[in-house]
């Protein structure tokens, strides 16, 4: 029995992690968690109607945000995010065409114009890879979301995972460009984790440059004023199933890469904009972890002791997007400590 059970923890975490990875291919997670419609209409729906902002959002809309990425399956609801919103938004893909085929952007409650004659929206080329193309279209945005992966047409883990989020957040900084979040993964910092190590083999280095860009990131950001970042690492990405904003009151957001669970692509791209909207000091130039609260494991079994009560973590809930993000800690990175 007891070997039993820890295969079973064992392929739970793996398939947890290996789910968080953007581009891993089309992953079918057994999840047998029903959607609790009441929590999903009281903690989302001020979010799907378009409420006001979260507390300390900035209050020049006049400014787009740029998604990098807006192609792939959470770009580009980050994009209907911030359309659903009304604000501007520049949907860089590598091809210049959006919105793509097979995505419902539904999903965050946009049913909106989503072609070039909607004047918020402006649709570009843009590849990753190259420095000019970054500079080009990231020139006069107030906030950047990089929501790229690799892929076989766009480019492999190392030129868009880790030398591309670099290359965008050193743009970000010579453009002045106010905030800038990248769209990450959970377990980046845990080599010795299972997910980690199924995630890498599955996409051939993926995990590695994800935390080569991040670590380029933040130092990038060192000693900078005036431009931030937040790294957001997303547990394992919970579709299409329940592909839907279960919105703040759902959500838990920890600060270590200790703890995981799944989350939608929809609730994803809803707190990427959020932080990317976001002035409040405490979520400037830090990285923290977001699940869904209802199911929550360790990433590693010597973690087990963070899921206690009383334990040295900080596990973040709120009603709103401001509760949620309260407790966050700027200038943080994981948490220093073996499993």
């Amino acid at each position: 029995m007891m070997m039993k059970s820890a295969l079973a923890y064992c392929s739970y975490v793996a398939a947890v992690l290996l789910a968080a990875s953007k581009n891993t291919a089309a992953l079918s997670i057994s999840n047998d968690r029903s959607i609790n419609r009441r929590d999903a209409l009281i903690g989302g729906a001020a979010t799907i109607l378009g409420a006001p902002l979260a507390c300390g959002a900035a209050s020049t809309p006049s400014k787009p945000v740029a998604v990098l990425g807006a192609s792939g399956k959470t770009g580009a609801l980050c994009v209907a995010s911030l359309l659903r919103r009304g604000l501007p938004v520049v949907a860089l893909t590598r091809s210049g065409e959006w919105p793509p085929k097979k995505i419902d952007l539904n999903a965050v409650g946009f049913d909106g114009d989503a072609t070039s004659s909607n004047p918020l929206l402006t649709i570009q080329a843009c590849d990753v890879k190259n420095a000019e193309s970054l500079s080009t279209n990231l020139s006069g945005c107030r906030a950047v979301v990089y929501a790229a992966s690799a892929s076989k047409k766009g480019g492999n883990s190392k030129e868009v995972d880790g030398d591309g989020v670099i290359a965008a957040g050193n743009i970000c900084l010579q453009q002045n460009v106010g905030r800038y979040v990248v769209i990450s993964s959970g377990s980046t910092t845990r080599p010795n984790s299972l997910g980690f190590k199924f995630t890498e083999m599955a996409v051939a280095g993926i995990m590695t440059q994800k935390r080569r860009g991040e670590v380029g990131v933040r130092d990038a950001y060192s000693n900078q004023s005036g431009s931030s970042y937040t790294i957001l690492r997303p547990g394992g990405l919970d579709e299409p199933k329940q592909n839907i904003i279960q919105g703040p009151s759902a959500l838990e957001i920890t600060q270590g890469d200790v703890l995981a669970g799944f989350v939608s692509r929809a609730d994803v791209a809803e707190v990427a904009v959020e932080l990317a909207l976001s002035s409040a000091a405490n979520v400037k130039n830090t990285a923290c972890e977001l699940y869904y609260r209802n199911k929550v494991v360790p990433v590693d079994k010597g973690f087990k002791k963070y899921l206690q009560d009383g334990a040295d973590l900080d596990r973040l809930y709120g009603k709103s997007y401001d509760e949620l993000f309260q407790g966050i800690k700027p200038n943080y990175d994981y948490l220093l400590v073996d499993a």
